[in-house]
């Protein structure tokens, strides 16, 4: 590289310096939050956004998205809201469902942008002359449960339900789209009710090592000009440490490229990967 941070006299990195800088990276690529920026595409994750864009354009009522921790559900659904255009969907999102059946249905008017009613009755008109004004306007209403497996109780998996029962003749009026770990699958099929009106289920899976070494390039290539910082070899040694698991992988890169700045390295190898993996 042709320029380095500022050290101090024993050689390591300045701590105020930002190790952006000795990278040139415009953003932090590895960080942890679900920044539709840094979607990458792959053959799984196309395959579920296609599903569930096909589910909520032709309102199927209920569609369900699992995925194992850390594989990326939260940053698909932030990027199927993005692409949802608002002059033709109204869309809300639940973050934090693991409330009780009534906090629920109130969070879901919050989130529509309502304000609260205080009998159940009133919440369920105010939010039925919402849906109908949308659908009235040619707009979709859609609503997002992510971490649905923390739904307090089945009644609250219900409360969720009866709400595609606000419909007209040939349609729902709501699709609600719940998203969650493997075990929200195992809570929904004990629900019958519930589970026959999933019409689209999804499932998202660890990378493969070529969608690992994609992954990473991807997201490098969205911060800096850069896309050879990282070796083959360091990514072979990052997918068998991380299993493909999109959260790991973002943590050792991480590491990685803030121990590379440290040491004055410019590429990272599967060397400095081993240590790091060491420490964290």
């Amino acid at each position: 590289m042709e320029s380095y941070p500022p050290s101090d006299d024993d050689g390591t990195m300045n701590s105020e310096v930002d190790y952006r800088i000795y990278w040139g990276l415009r953003t932090l690529p590895f960080d942890n939050v679900p920044d539709p920026r840094f979607y990458v595409p792959c053959s799984q994750h196309d395959a579920a956004h296609r599903w569930l864009s096909y589910g909520i354009q032709t309102g199927k009522g209920m569609l369900l998205l699992t995925g194992d921790i850390g594989c990326g559900k939260t940053l698909l659904s932030r990027r199927l809201i993005v692409g949802l255009s608002p002059e033709r969907y109204d869309v809300a999102l639940v973050a934090n469902p693991a409330l009780s059946p009534s906090e629920l249905l109130d969070e879901v008017l919050s989130q529509f942008g309502l304000g609260l009613v205080q009998s159940k009755a009133g919440r369920l008109q105010t939010l039925n002359e919402r849906l109908e004004m949308n659908a009235q306007r040619g707009i979709s209403s859609v609503l997002v449960v992510d971490e649905a497996q923390v739904i307090e109780s089945v009644k609250g998996f219900e409360e969720l339900r009866l709400l595609t029962n606000f419909q007209l003749n040939d349609r729902f009026l709501l699709t609600v789209v719940l998203i969650g770990q493997p075990e929200l699958r195992h809570r929904v099929a004990g629900i019958p009710q519930l589970n026959q009106r999933i019409a689209v289920r999804a499932h998202l899976g660890p990378f493969t090592a070529e969608e690992t070494r994609s992954y990473i390039m991807a997201r490098m290539g969205a911060a800096t000009h850069r896309t050879d910082v990282f070796t083959k070899e360091a990514v072979a040694v990052i997918y068998e440490q991380s299993k493909g698991i999109g959260r790991l992988i973002n943590a050792l890169c991480d590491q990685c490229l803030f121990a590379g700045a440290i040491e004055h390295v410019s590429q990272i190898d599967d060397r400095l990967v081993q240590r790091v993996e060491q420490v964290i």
